[in-house]
């Protein structure tokens, strides 16, 4: 009975280790979840996933471990804490089972420092989430990863950047440090590319609005942003709350992973709609995985999964490679069993078998829920798929428009490929800033040219109208010979507006400084000629009607060479001014920039302007200005003082009056225009209005001359008697006015008085030296100075008789009233009986003197030629055939009469005042008030 009992113990035993052998060894696996952290939310679906695949991994253990093996996860939170990760995991393996694989964690901080203490004990690191680590395929050599790596991105967003031919990019990352880690890898990946960063900024929920500001600031267009799903929604409200529509569409956002069907639309501020839109166009870069055909794969899909998770939102990805990672270790273990390696003599000691598992992990492949899984360096082979977010039909679409590899490279002529859609035109990479040199378009310059061509024709048909018609007697009146000058100066203006049409072949040329000196002189030196000329003219008006100290006829600014001259010297002056200032100070272009105008939203435009400069043309230019100022004063001044003489061939004086207003108005004008459009309309309007003011000034001068001249025929010069006189010159009687005439004697008067003083002076000079020689030589003189005085009263008696003789021929002037004639009669009555008797004492005298002293022949040809000497420098003038006296304001009696001119000299043409010239009646207010007195 004892012996049955033990039998059956013992088969007991024995059957009880049988079975015991037959049972399958439990691998237990450590997992690190953040089941605590508040920013995580999904660590616990993940550990849930991750249950759910060892359920599911265990009830298919006879296909997959031949019931040999059943998998038992040991899980622990790790709080998304180093620290507190590290220390889980020492708990694992000392105090619980032996571990095979780790898997977690979903931070990059608390990964790196587990990495680190797992690789000690030769345990494989399964990350399902981890991607921020750089370089991890070089500094953890245990680490697998089933997610892709962020740095396998920064290629393809490379050949992005590139095939739009952007060069300039901004980064805006959630602020952590998993995302810190990321963007300095993408951003110098960015700048070997040379593209450059503008902006790398760090953001939180609380500071959204302040990023997309300075991000505005900044002026880049294209963005990339690395964000939670979670902020992702709350970002595009801010960009919908801060952009406007317009400006939103310039803008590319760029971001990682598809997840927009996870994103919470339920915000505050911003409806569904206003975030979609914000969201419109942007662009996603994801992983296409490469997959292959395999027998043994998970029997879930991700819609299954989430029906076994209770979920009704869709799963992010994180939760994917949770339950996907579970089965890369139980089909590791499945190749270990093919491999025959005892796994279930692995202890932390064990390198061996840690190598061979990094060896089998490169040959799993399968279908997994996140899609096909397979490895290279350890981590999951992955292609990059590039789409555009886009709302079509009230719809969200993905369209897929390029596929990036590492062999084929940036592709987009894939087979699922459609091409980008951009609302308008394609986006620029940064608010541009371009330096437009502003310069005349041709518009402006055939604006300018014509006025120019236009000018210059109406100069040169004024300078060939003058040259033609120089004899005429009312052209010869007014100078043609610095009418000419007035022209040519004209001529010298139109040539400097017309080098401004081109500057840019100067500049293109680098000759542009020498024309700049060029345009100043041909501006000083037209200006010199121009307004010179005329105020030369009314000059001599000046010297004719005011002269005063000296005989008219000595006086130099008769002669038109003297003038032309003086004209020359003024000219010189510019010249010298100019070669001066360009030799010791030339000119260079240098340029500045404008105020800055916006073309459109994408381009700010920058004026660059450039401009003549040299060191010291802050002071030289004022030198001009202020040189040229005076010389218009004394042109005012001039025409101020020659304003009553009313002789229309002769006086310019209101030529110049309106010249002068024309120039003062027009620089008045120009430097509005100048302080209110300052753009290059500023030197179309300049040369418009120096073309307009030199045309007019012109045109005063020259048209009425060619008025007079077209009506000649009708107003002809009526002559009223010719005669031959002693001198065989022609002498033309005339009619003029009373009024003038009045001014004619006062100019006669004068000159008479001059020159009985001066001849006075010499017989008082003569007589001196007679009292200072031997009496035989004053003896010899004498007859000299009564010859002398003689000769002076004979000369007036042949005027008088000249007179007499020409006065049936003259008009008779008609007297103001009876009284005036009356005076005039008698005063004229007792000027001729005082002239008959001086004449008579004189003749007496000179009988005496020659009969008294008899001189030798050398005395008497000494005397002759002294006599012919002294009287080369009188001065003839004509008698009065019908004599007026008026009595002015000084008590002189003053003869009127018409003027008889008897040389055809030009110094004696000036004083030819005759209707023949159809000149106006003077209308002189003073001169009528002391007539009627």
């Amino acid at each position: 009975m004892y012996s049955l009992r033990l039998i059956l113990l013992i088969l007991i035993i024995i059957s009880y280790h049988v079975n015991r052998a037959n049972e399958p060894i439990e691998i237990h696996i450590g997992a690190l979840f953040d089941l605590g952290y508040s920013s995580v939310h999904n660590g616990r679906e993940e550990l849930r996933a991750a249950e759910l695949a060892i359920k599911d991994i265990n009830l298919q253990s006879e296909e997959l471990f031949q019931r040999r093996y059943t998998l038992q996860l040991l899980s622990n939170d790790s709080r998304c804490d180093p620290v507190y990760a590290v220390d889980r995991f020492f708990h694992a393996i000392f105090r619980r089972q032996q571990l095979l694989f780790l898997v977690g964690t979903s931070c990059s901080n608390e990964t790196k420092a587990v990495i680190e203490v797992a690789d000690y004990y030769n345990l494989i690191l399964f990350s399902h989430s981890t991607k921020f680590i750089s370089q991890a395929n070089e500094s953890y050599s245990t680490l697998v990863r089933l997610s892709v790596s962020d740095e396998n991105f920064n290629d393809a967003r490379v050949a992005f950047i590139k095939s739009n031919h952007w060069s300039h990019v901004a980064i805006i990352h959630q602020d952590s440090i998993e995302h810190s880690l990321m963007t300095a890898q993408l951003a110098k990946r960015l700048n070997l590319s040379n593209i450059t960063v503008i902006l790398t900024q760090s953001a939180s929920s609380t500071n959204l609005t302040s990023t997309l500001q300075t991000l505005r600031e900044r002026k880049a267009r294209i963005v990339f942003i690395h964000f939670d799903t979670s902020l992702r929604s709350k970002f595009f409200c801010e960009v919908y709350r801060t952009f406007t529509k317009k400006l939103r569409e310039r803008y590319v956002w760029i971001l990682t992973e598809n997840d927009h069907h996870l994103w919470d639309l339920s915000t505050d501020n911003c409806t569904r709609n206003q975030i979609l839109d914000a969201a419109q166009g942007h662009i996603i870069i994801d992983s296409s995985y490469e997959g292959r055909s395999s027998l043994i794969n998970p029997k879930r899909t991700a819609s299954e999964l989430q029906q076994g998770l209770n979920r009704e939102e869709h799963l992010n990805r994180q939760t994917l490679h949770a339950y996907d990672v579970i089965w890369v270790i139980a089909l590791l273990i499945h190749a270990s069993i093919q491999e025959k390696i005892p796994i279930e003599t692995f202890t932390y000691s064990t390198t061996n078998m840690t190598n061979q598992w990094l060896r089998l992990v490169e040959n799993i492949y399968f279908l997994g829920v996140s899609g096909p899984v397979s490895f290279r360096n350890r981590q999951r082979r992955a292609e990059t798929i590039l789409s555009q977010f886009l709302i079509q039909s009230n719809r969200e679409t993905i369209r897929t428009f390029a596929e990036y590899s590492h062999l084929s490279g940036f592709n987009i002529n894939c087979s699922n490929c459609q091409s980008l859609i951009w609302p308008g035109i394609i986006p620029v990479d940064t608010e541009r800033t371009e330096i437009r040199r502003v310069a005349l378009n041709i518009v402006d310059i055939i604006l300018i040219a014509s006025a120019c061509f236009l000018g210059l024709l109406l100069a040169i048909f004024f300078l060939t109208f003058n040259i033609i018609y120089r004899h005429e007697r009312y052209i010869k009146l007014s100078s043609p010979k610095l009418n000419n000058v007035m022209v040519i100066g004209a001529i010298h203006i139109e040539i400097g507006i017309l080098l401004f049409v081109l500057d840019t072949w100067f500049l293109k040329y680098n000759i542009l400084g020498h024309i700049c000196m060029l345009r100043i002189f041909l501006f000083s030196g037209g200006f010199s000629l121009t307004f010179g000329s005329m105020f030369l003219k009314t000059l001599r008006v000046y010297r004719i009607f005011t002269s005063h100290d000296r005989p008219l006829l000595q006086s130099r600014l008769l002669q038109d060479h003297h003038l032309l001259l003086i004209c020359l010297y003024i000219y010189s002056i510019d010249i010298l001014i100019g070669f001066a200032w360009q030799l010791f100070d030339p000119h260079s272009i240098e340029f500045t920039f404008g105020q800055i105008r916006r073309s459109n939203i994408d381009t700010i435009v920058w004026d660059q302007i450039y401009y003549c400069s040299s060191k010291y043309r802050p002071k030289i230019l004022p030198f001009i200005y202020l040189y040229k100022s005076s010389l218009l004063i004394i042109g005012g001044y001039l025409a101020a003082k020659t304003r009553h003489v009313h002789i229309s061939a002769l006086n310019d004086s209101k030529f110049i009056v309106w010249s002068i207003y024309t120039v003062v108005l027009t620089s008045v004008f120009t430097v509005t225009i100048m302080v209110s459009i300052q753009n290059i309309r500023t030197y179309v309007v300049l040369c418009f209005v120096v073309i307009i003011m030199k045309s007019f000034i012109i045109c005063l001068v020259f048209v009425p001359k060619v008025l007079k001249l077209r009506t000649r025929h009708r107003e002809e010069i009526f002559s009223k008697g010719l005669y031959m006189g002693d001198s065989r010159t022609k002498r033309l009687a005339v009619e003029i006015s009373w009024f003038e005439a009045y001014r004619y004697a006062q100019l006669q008067n004068r000159e008479l008085k001059t020159e009985i003083i001066r001849l006075n002076q010499t017989i008082a000079n003569l007589q001196q030296k007679v009292d200072a020689v031997p009496s035989n030589v004053t003896m010899a003189l004498i007859p000299f100075a009564v010859r002398l005085a003689a000769t002076f009263l004979q000369t007036a008696d042949l005027h008088a008789s000249n007179s007499r003789t020409n006065s049936k021929s003259c008009v008779e002037i008609m007297s103001p009233n009876k009284e005036t004639s009356l005076v005039a009669t008698k005063d004229k009555d007792e000027e001729k009986e005082n002239s008959s008797t001086d004449s008579t004492t004189s003749n007496n005298i000179l009988d005496e003197f020659e009969e008294m002293f008899s001189s030798t022949e050398s005395e008497l040809d000494l005397s002759i030629a002294l006599l012919s000497a002294n009287n080369t420098s009188s001065l003839e003038l004509t008698d009065l055939d019908i004599q007026q006296d008026i009595t002015t304001d000084e008590n002189e009696t003053i003869s009127l009469t018409p003027t008889y001119t008897i040389s055809d000299n030009e110094s004696v043409l000036y004083l030819q005042l005759s209707e023949e010239l159809n000149m106006n009646e003077a209308r002189l207010d003073s001169d009528l008030d002391r007539t009627d007195r």
